[in-house]
C-alpha cells in the first residue's frame, strides 16, 4: 500500500472491497482539483467520500438532522482552513457555503444559516467513526502539503510539517479519550487554574465563585457580553442556577489589578505543581515574549489606557505576555498591561525593557529560563542589557541598519553563507558582549540575529533555529481572542485586564488538560498539537462539566 505519511488504514466493507487505502481516491481527486479550485468550497464540494465513511457512519447519520457527507465536507473545511469550531460556523454562515456543501437549509434553526456549532462539534466528538476521523486528518494534511508544494495554497492553513515516520498526536488520540476521561482532566485543570481566584465574598452567598467562572466561559465561548451570556446560561441550566449579568459584573469588578495579579500568580504555581507531579515540564526552558492588541472601537472619550496602533485610526488595549515554548508545556507564565503615550493622553513613553524585566522576573519565580525569544519590536540596547542582567540568554532578529547591510553585501561578494561578528552592548545599566549572526533565510536572503550566547560560525544556523519556537505565541493569541475572550464595551481598565487574564487562564486550562490527557498515554511529550480544540475546551468549561455531578 502507498505510504501517505500519516499512515494508512485498512477497512473491509463499505461496498469497496477489502483492505484498501481508503484515503487515496480523495487525495488523488483533491490533487486534480487544486489546480482549478478557486475557493476552499470548490476544493471539497465534490470530493468522493464513500471510501472513508463506514456503513455505521451512514446508518448513524440517517437518524440525525443532517446527512453524513455534508458534515464530513464541513469538517474537512475546518481541517484544511485551520478554523476553530466557532470559526467554521461563521465561515459556513456566509456566502451560502453550507448549502453549497450539501446541507438542507430547511433544517437550519430560526436564526442560523448553517448547522450550529454544537451540531458540528458533536458530529466530530461523538458520531463519526474513528476510521472516518483519522482519514479526515490524513487527507487534509496531504492536501495542504500538496497545495503549498505547487503554489496552489488557496486560503488553506500552513502545513504542520509532520515528518514522514512520525505519529501525530491528534491522529494517535482520535477516539482514544472517553468523555469521562476528558471530563475528569478538564475539571482537574479548571480547578487547578481557577481555584486560585477568590472573590472574598461571604460563605453564605447564593452563588459560588465557580458559577461566575462558568458564566465568563460562556461569554468567551460565544464572544458575547454579560446579557447574552446570562441568557445562554439560563437556557442551559435555568434561572436559579444563573447569576444575573449585573451581579456578575459587580463581582468581577471587585478584583483590583493587584488582586488579579495575585490570583494569576497563584494559578501558575498551582499549574506547575500539577505539571511537576506528572513530570512533564522540561527544564531549563525557552520563553517567548510578545505584545498583542485588543481593539477598542469607540471614537470619543478615549481612555488613557487605550493605545494607538500601526494602523491609522485603529485603537487598542495592549498586553505583553511571556510564554513557555519549545519542548516545554506551552502555557503563559506572565502578563503585563502595556500603556503607551498617545495623542489623546499624557502618558509617558512606554519603556520596553521595563516590561521585559517585569515579565521575566515574574516567570523566574517559577522556572529557570535558559533562553528568551522576542521579535524586532523589542530591538533595543536596553532590552538586550536587561535580559543579560537577568541572567538569561536571548535571541532576537535584528533590524538591518547600514552596518548589517554592509556585512551582508560583503558576504555575498565573498560567497559566504554564514558569518558571526562580536559586538558590545553598552548602556547605563551595564554592558556585555554579544554576537551578530548572519545566516541564510528561507528566501535565500541573509537575515541577521543578535544573541548574548557565544556562538561559533559552524553553530550559528542551528542556534537561530530556536527562533522558530516563537511562532507558537501567535497561535496563543489567536486562541485567546477567538475562543476565550468575552466581549465588553467597558472603559474600566481593571475589568479589561480581568477579561484578558481570564482568557489567558482558559488558554492555560486548555493546555494543562491536554497534557493531563496525553500523560495517560505517554510521558514522552514531543508534540503539543492539542487533542481537543480550544472551542471544545470552552464548551467543556461552560457546559459539559455541569452535565453530570462529580
Amino acid at each position: 500500500m502507498a505510504d501517505l505519511g500519516w499512515g494508512t488504514f485498512q477497512i473491509s466493507g463499505v461496498g469497496r472491497g477489502a483492505e484498501q487505502t481508503v484515503e487515496q481516491p480523495i487525495i488523488d481527486d483533491g490533487h486534480d482539483r487544486l489546480g482549478s479550485a478557486r475557493t476552499l468550497i470548490d476544493l471539497v464540494g465534490d470530493l468522493p467520500l464513500t471510501t472513508v465513511l463506514q456503513n455505521l457512519d451512514y446508518a448513524y447519520f440517517e437518524q440525525r438532522e443532517y446527512d453524513v457527507e455534508p458534515i464530513v465536507r464541513a469538517i474537512l473545511c475546518r481541517e484544511l482552513g485551520g478554523f476553530s469550531w466557532k470559526g467554521l460556523y461563521e465561515y459556513l454562515s456566509t456566502e451560502a457555503r453550507a448549502i453549497r456543501l450539501g446541507f438542507d437549509p430547511a433544517k437550519f434553526g430560526k436564526y442560523n444559516t448553517a448547522p450550529t456549532r454544537q451540531t458540528l462539534t458533536a458530529a466530530w466528538d461523538e458520531h463519526l467513526s474513528d476510521i472516518a476521523k483519522r482519514s479526515i486528518l490524513s487527507v487534509s494534511e496531504r492536501l495542504v502539503d500538496a497545495a503549498y508544494e505547487n503554489d496552489d495554497a488557496l486560503d488553506l492553513r500552513q502545513p504542520r510539517h509532520v515528518e514522514k515516520n512520525d505519529s501525530d498526536l491528534r491522529e494517535r488520540h482520535v477516539g482514544e479519550f472517553s468523555k469521562d476521561q476528558i471530563r475528569k482532566h478538564v475539571r482537574l485543570a479548571r480547578d487547578t487554574v481557577f481555584g486560585a481566584f477568590d472573590t472574598g465574598r461571604a460563605e453564605n452567598v447564593k452563588y459560588p465563585d465557580s458559577r461566575f467562572d462558568e458564566l465568563q466561559a460562556l461569554m468567551a465561548m460565544g464572544g458575547c457580553g454579560t446579557p447574552t451570556g446570562q441568557s445562554r446560561m439560563e437556557n442551559f441550566f435555568g434561572k436559579d442556577y444563573t447569576p444575573h449579568g449585573d451581579t456578575h459584573l459587580r463581582t468581577v469588578n471587585k478584583f483590583s489589578r493587584d488582586a488579579i495579579q495575585a490570583g494569576f500568580t497563584q494559578s501558575i504555581e498551582n499549574l506547575l505543581s500539577v505539571a511537576n507531579d506528572i513530570q512533564i515540564l522540561q527544564r531549563p526552558v525557552t520563553a517567548a515574549i510578545d505584545i498583542t492588541t485588543w481593539d477598542y472601537h469607540a471614537d470619543d472619550g478615549l481612555p488613557s489606557e487605550v493605545n494607538g496602533t500601526k494602523d491609522p485610526g485603529r485603537r487598542a488595549y495592549k498586553f505583553a505576555t511571556l510564554s513557555l515554548v519549545g519542548k516545554s508545556m506551552p502555557v503563559i507564565l506572565a502578563y503585563a498591561p502595556v500603556v503607551e503615550s498617545s495623542a489623546w493622553d499624557e502618558n509617558p513613553s512606554h519603556h520596553y525593557h521595563q516590561t521585559v524585566r517585569t515579565l521575566v522576573k515574574r516567570a523566574q519565580e517559577f522556572v529557570n529560563i535558559d533562553l528568551v525569544l522576542a521579535d524586532r519590536g523589542f530591538e533595543s540596547l536596553d532590552v538586550y542589557q536587561t535580559l543579560d542582567n537577568l541572567g538569561v540568554d536571548y535571541l532576537l532578529p535584528k533590524i538591518e541598519h547600514s552596518s548589517e547591510l554592509e556585512v551582508a553585501e560583503r558576504m555575498e561578494q565573498e560567497g559566504e553563507e554564514v558569518a558571526v561578528e562580536r559586538t558590545e552592548v553598552e548602556v547605563k545599566r551595564g554592558s556585555h558582549e554579544s554576537r551578530l549572526l548572519y545566516v541564510p533565510g528561507n528566501d535565500g536572503e541573509t537575515q541577521t540575529f543578535i544573541t548574548n550566547r557565544s556562538i561559533a560560525p559552524e553553530d550559528a544556523e542551528a542556534w537561530v533555529e530556536h527562533y522558530a519556537n516563537r511562532w507558537c505565541i501567535e497561535n496563543e493569541y489567536r486562541a485567546i481572542k477567538q475562543e476565550f475572550l468575552a466581549r465588553t464595551s467597558s472603559t474600566e481598565h481593571e475589568l479589561r485586564v480581568y477579561y484578558f487574564v481570564f482568557g489567558i487562564l482558559m488558554y492555560n486550562v486548555w493546555r494543562l488538560a491536554d497534557v493531563l490527557l496525553k500523560a495517560t498515554v505517554t510521558r514522552e511529550m514531543t508534540d503539543y498539537t492539542p487533542a481537543i480544540s480550544a472551542g471544545e475546551l470552552a464548551d467543556w468549561l461552560a457546559i459539559h462539566l455541569q452535565d453530570e455531578p462529580d
